[in-house]
């Protein structure tokens, strides 16, 4: 299946560059799955059913808003994707990302770039929650 949003090359790098990860852990293949990148465009599309008439500036903003779903989408299965430790010959460390956290700023990113949208009347309503 096609896709319906992000349809340039490199939209892989963009969304790999969003988790702050490289292609050994995010592959093309894994973000090319439908249960990625076609579900984020349908997510998308709900908000923005005119997505297909965009142009400028909106049209960025609807790519940077998928770009960021398909981020979102692929958060819960990066600590499975990532080493907790890396280790030389003189060092160790231990590498903590929050991904739970990590997957609210892009939310909140994707709901930013949505709400600049000329077409879209979106309301954002702030989530709350126990830190």
């Amino acid at each position: 299946m096609a896709n319906k949003i992000l349809t340039a090359t490199g939209y892989e790098s963009r969304i790999r560059s969003k988790l702050g990860v490289d292609a050994a852990y995010v592959p093309d293949a894994d973000i090319n799955q439908p249960d990625i990148i076609a579900i984020a465009e349908s997510n998308i599309i709900k908000v923005v059913p005119d997505y297909d008439a965009l142009t400028g500036d909106d049209l960025v903003y609807l790519e940077a808003a998928t770009v960021c779903e398909c981020a979102i989408l692929l958060c819960p299965s990066m600590p499975a994707r990532l080493p907790v430790k890396e280790q030389g010959p003189s060092f160790t460390r231990e590498i903590e990302v929050n991904w739970t956290e990590k997957q609210v700023k892009l939310e909140a990113e994707r709901d930013r770039f949505i709400s600049n949208i000329s077409t879209v009347a979106y309301i954002d309503v702030p989530h709350f929650g126990l830190c």
